[in-house]
């Protein structure tokens, strides 16, 4: 595994749809992967629409195509592994959210 990857996604805006049976909602997040280590999401839709933070990533790549990302979110504490499928447009969350684990799964597509 390639432990300092660089994403496929840098440069790029990617969407989450995380589906409609979160403990959030309808959870959707647009995730702008700014350079290779920083990264920017707006929550778009679910219980805290609005959201926003700019934050430090690291990622790893599992092989072609897939990729563990992870971030700390500065403002909320909220530490975030996102699996990332670029082949098969889908992805996995995994979140701690102010103490409670949260694991979610969705579609993973390319907004621009």
């Amino acid at each position: 595994m390639d432990t300092n990857a660089v994403l496929p996604s840098v440069g790029q805006t990617w969407l989450a749809d995380l589906g409609p049976d979160t403990p959030l909602g309808h959870f959707t997040v647009e995730i702008t992967f700014e350079t290779e280590a920083r990264v920017s999401f707006v929550v778009t839709g679910g219980a805290i629409k609005g959201r926003h933070e700019t934050m430090d990533y690291t990622a790893t790549k599992v092989r072609d195509g897939l990729y563990v990302v992870r971030w700390t979110e500065p403002a909320a504490g909220d530490h975030v592994t996102h699996i990332e499928d670029y082949d098969r447009g889908a992805c996995m969350a995994s979140s701690v959210i102010g103490g409670e684990f949260v694991q979610l799964h969705g579609s993973w597509t390319r907004v621009r």
